[in-house]
């Protein structure tokens, strides 16, 4: 597998999964609120990585012109949207300067081996004033096979974050606080046991849990991150506007 590109039958594994998944569903309702804050009219809007396309379509239906580019557009076509192809590690986005009211791009600058360069893409297709917001995974000693074999070249904290995106940044946080604990305990179970083939996307990193007690923490943490950063968690998140 080549460094960056992410496995290609992961693509329909993610299609399947992120419609159900609390995961899923937790890390879509961030950004929705994060939308909500920062963009709250329906404009344009580009997803930088969009893999199977879920959180386009929900855009969509929402009223946003919503466009789509990756490296693999199988998933995101079964779901009927707009959609361009472009290596992102190596080629311009394909649409033009000062394009776009919001820019999104999830879990995809870890993929890249120069994060800059693509953020810098990013700020350039989005219109003067327009919002950009960057999601990735958190902790570079959390940094595992699963990394690996998803093609991550990193992971970040928020020093890492804000060195790699150009404009103003008007809010950074992490989130899935309270999954961090559990996550490292997972992490070194799975090292020790060498569990290496288990793909995070069905795996539930809190078994002995319920999933109503999953949702309830995270609301908890949503209603949180309407106002304060949170300090550490198993991912980060960004707003960033465009100067």
């Amino acid at each position: 597998m080549t460094q960056g590109a992410m496995r290609q039958d992961l693509y329909p594994e993610l299609y399947r999964v992120e419609d159900q998944h609390w995961w899923h569903r937790q890390k879509r309702q961030v950004i929705h609120q994060l939308i909500r804050q920062y963009a709250p009219k329906p404009g344009r809007t580009l997803d930088v990585g969009c893999g199977a396309g879920k959180l386009l379509l929900e855009l969509e239906q929402l009223g946003w012109q919503a466009e789509g580019v990756d490296t693999v557009l199988s998933q995101g076509k079964r779901r009927g949207l707009t959609l361009k192809k472009a290596n992102l590690q190596t080629q311009p986005l394909p649409y033009p300067a000062n394009h776009f009211d919001l820019v999104i791009c999830l879990d995809t600058l870890e993929h890249m081996s120069d994060d800059k360069r693509l953020a810098a893409e990013m700020a350039r297709v989005a219109k003067p004033g327009g919002i950009m917001i960057i999601s990735v995974p958190a902790y570079q000693r959390l940094f595992s096979y699963w990394d690996a074999m998803l093609g991550h070249f990193r992971r970040y904290n928020k020093p890492r974050l804000l060195r790699a995106v150009p404009g103003k940044c008007l809010f950074v946080s992490y989130y899935f606080s309270f999954l961090l604990l559990p996550a490292i305990i997972i992490r070194i179970a799975k090292a020790v046991l060498r569990q290496k083939q288990q793909s995070d996307f069905a795996a539930d990193p809190l078994p002995v849990l319920t999933h109503g007690f999953v949702g309830l923490l995270g609301s908890l943490e949503l209603l949180w991150l309407k106002r304060y950063p949170i300090p550490f968690g198993l991912s980060l998140a960004g707003v960033w506007q465009k100067r």
